[in-house]
């Protein structure tokens, strides 16, 4: 398993990898594939630019992209101290071998890189107790949760916000 930031020339992969996680796990994501399926390539090559505030990571097996992990710093000058962790997923396929928790090492190892974040935030489906117990197992702590966060297909699902101070 390899461990990288991806770049513009990511995209097509990316792209691909990311609508699988919207149909695969829709409540685990604030968008939806709907809103993502015609988003043009030169915009995902754009969004994978790597910048010091900000970065998406993948995991290649066999040189195919099996997971993803993203952070970004928050942009409103007295909340820069905040990074933000969106968009983890790793494929059915390759759960449960350690890719998340090495897809989450690389963003946290990035954000602590990034110079003046102190904390790292992100947000998580209550009932997934894996994704929840590996962010607790990196540090994270739960510090509220939102009921009704999200609501697909009609069913209201609650959220976790938690926390890592670095």
């Amino acid at each position: 398993m390899r461990i990288r930031l991806l770049g513009p020339d990511d995209a097509p992969t990316f792209q691909v990898l990311r609508l699988q996680a919207l149909v695969a796990d829709p409540v685990a994501f604030a968008s939806s594939y709907e809103e993502e399926r015609d988003t043009p390539l030169a915009v995902v090559a754009e969004r994978l630019r790597a910048l010091p505030d900000r970065a998406i990571v993948g995991a290649f097996d066999a040189g195919r992209l099996v997971g993803l992990a993203a952070w970004h710093r928050e942009e409103m000058r007295k909340l820069q101290h905040k990074g933000f962790v969106w968009g983890v997923f790793v494929a059915e396929t390759h759960r449960r071998r350690g890719v998340a928790r090495a897809l989450m090492n690389a963003v946290i190892a990035h954000a602590r890189h990034a110079g003046g974040i102190r904390q790292l935030n992100l947000v998580a489906h209550a009932a997934n107790d894996a994704a929840v117990a590996l962010y607790e197992s990196l540090g994270f702590a739960v510090y509220g949760r939102e009921p009704a966060a999200i609501c697909v297909d009609g069913l209201l699902h609650d959220d976790l916000h938690m926390s890592l101070r670095l």
